[in-house]
């Protein structure tokens, strides 16, 4: 019984630890969609051997079947297959607050936000039957797959039109006072808004929130004009006054 004792002593002077850590292979999530094989690590930093840097995500343009290495604290190898050509098609109904799609071609499909025109894949949304996006009053497109398996279809861009926007109201009083070789733009406002934007014969020459705008006295007849940027982006129509030397 006293051998025992003596035998972890002798252990613990060679330097033998009872619990080494273990170093764990890459998590990471894998998508092919169309020719196109995305690869996102789910903790910590990865290398993906034959793969391209993109943002956030590594990426492959192959159609066939291949296997690659991810390197992290230790490495894997993994597999996917080959791409699939059938693409989902796609009915479109137009109603004032959204817009309806109603995909065919497959059991199941995916729905990916888009940046920078590639798939936010943490923004996957899983598609069963019809589905709709809210119109508002920009553009809003995404990418729509149609899923078999552990492959997704080459994507196509489905969008969500633009709603017309409200009319901005547009300044009031607009006025020329002029100096010795400068005009000043005066003009007046009460709602909401961005900024003003200031054109010359059409042209811009500037942007402001105050409501007023310094511009070289022309030698020559010209046409001002100051358009309302509204909160959302979008602008009015546009006030004009002219100037005669």
């Amino acid at each position: 019984m006293k051998a025992l004792p003596l035998l972890v002593l002798l252990l613990a002077g060679c330097g033998i630890k009872a619990n080494p850590e273990v170093l764990r292979a890459p998590e990471v999530e894998v998508r092919r969609i169309g020719d196109r094989v995305f690869l996102r690590s789910l903790s910590g930093e990865v290398k993906v051997q034959g793969f391209e840097r993109v943002g956030s995500y590594w990426v492959k343009e192959n159609p066939e079947a291949f296997c690659f290495l991810v390197v992290g604290e230790r490495s894997k190898r993994l597999c996917v297959e080959r791409a699939l050509r059938e693409v989902p098609s796609v009915k479109v109904l137009e109603e004032e607050a959204k817009t309806v799609f109603l995909p065919s071609g497959f059991e199941l499909f995916h729905l990916y936000p888009l940046k920078d025109e590639l798939p936010l894949l943490e923004g996957r949304r899983v598609i069963k039957e019809e589905f709709s996006l809210h119109r508002g009053y920009r553009e809003q497109c995404y990418l729509l797959t149609g899923v078999r398996g552990s492959v997704e279809s080459p994507p196509i861009k489905v969008c969500a039109s633009a709603k017309e926007p409200p009319p901005v109201e547009e300044v009031s009083d607009l006025q020329i006072r002029e100096g010795r070789d400068k005009l000043y733009l005066l003009w007046f406002y009460s709602r909401d808004y961005k900024e003003f934007v200031v054109y010359k014969n059409g042209k811009e020459v500037g942007r402001t929130t105050g409501f007023s705008f310094e511009v070289p006295k022309p030698e020559q007849k010209t046409t001002f004009s100051v358009k309302v940027v509204h909160p959302l982006g979008f602008e009015s129509s546009g006030v004009s006054v002219d100037y005669s030397p």
